[in-house]
């Protein structure tokens, strides 16, 4: 009988070079894929805690200019001013040199605002700079909605101050610590004028900035200055003066002022606010006088037990509804 041939019926061992290639290939693809879910997740990891980082630094830029705008608008002297730069890890604004803060940029007066050592993603103080207009001082009324400060940001103006997390220092920057600004702020930031910069970070730039425009600053202070207005009252019934204080004694609100001379005109409606016809505490009234205040106060009387008030040149209104009784 005779064999047949080229074909061999026999199976291949478990153990033949054929299989073992097989597993090692499977186990070299399975390390692949193990190191390239490593390196992701490495990669996520990284990502995610920049991004942590960022935020952070975020939310005390945001909660510093939160402190500021609170400032200005609960000032008892000049609504809308705010401290110097503080000149020093202390946190404290310094007192002027004569009629101005002894630098414009500085540390964040953290103590001066009560807000508690606010720092960067690096640990690092935040940074400040101030418009000279609206710095606390009598010389620098009249301080109102209408005043210009004179900080710009990549060219945007009306800033009035300017809150900086300065980040890990760069190459170059071997002044910390210390209070000097080109130690902490990078570029143009630390050039001594007031024009400032922001942008994406960088080997040579890493300032997280935050900018508090005029018109972010004034949008509080103006409802301040509107109340005021209305009436500081000592309880709902029984205001103690402004035009609450007016109505309750007399059963109407006043006329407007149509003569810009401060007096109520019978007849008008609207115009200015008839401001002496009105009672203030004399702090209020001396900060209203000094900052040029009653010129900007827009008035129209709706009814009897209804008047509003507004800024002249903003968006500020305030309705104020009489005191009950008599009106209902």
């Amino acid at each position: 009988m005779r064999r047949r041939t080229g074909v061999n019926s026999r199976k291949s061992p478990n153990g033949s070079p054929r299989r073992q290639a097989g597993v090692a290939l499977l186990a070299l693809l399975t390390l692949l894929t193990l190191w390239g879910l490593y390196l992701l997740l490495g990669e996520l990891n990284t990502t995610q805690f920049q991004v942590a980082r960022k935020e952070a630094a975020g939310a005390a830029l945001f909660q510093a200019r939160q402190a500021l705008v609170a400032r200005a608008a609960g000032d008892d002297n000049r609504p809308g001013s705010l401290p110097c730069p503080a000149i020093d890890e202390s946190g404290i604004a310094p007192l002027l040199v004569g009629n101005h803060c002894p630098t414009y940029i500085g540390r964040l007066p953290w103590q001066t605002l009560d807000v508690g050592e606010l720092r960067d993603d690096a640990g690092q103080l935040l940074w400040y700079a101030l418009a000279p207009a609206l710095r606390d001082d009598d010389s620098a009324q009249p301080i109102n909605f209408e005043t210009v400060p004179q900080l710009r940001l990549d060219g945007a103006p009306n800033v009035a101050a300017i809150i900086f997390a300065p980040g890990s220092p760069l190459a170059g920057q071997n002044g910390r610590p210390g209070n000097a600004v080109a130690g902490y702020l990078d570029g143009s930031n630390s050039d001594g004028d007031q024009d400032f910069v922001s942008g994406p970070q960088t080997a040579v730039f890493n300032d997280n900035v935050l900018a508090v425009t005029r018109d972010e600053l004034f949008r509080v202070v103006n409802q301040r200055v509107l109340g005021e207005v209305r009436a500081r009252a000592q309880n709902a019934s029984l205001p103690d003066h402004g035009l609450r204080g007016y109505q309750a004694l007399n059963g109407s609100f006043p006329a407007a002022d149509g003569d810009s001379d401060g007096w109520a005109d019978a007849g008008v409606t609207t115009g200015r606010l008839p401001h002496r016809d009105l009672s203030f505490s004399a702090a209020a009234s001396a900060w209203l006088t000094a900052n040029d205040w009653w010129r900007l106060l827009g008035y129209t009387q709706l009814a009897a037990c209804l008047a509003r008030i507004g800024i002249t040149g903003s968006t500020a209104t305030m309705d104020v509804a009489g005191a009950s009784p008599p009106c209902p």
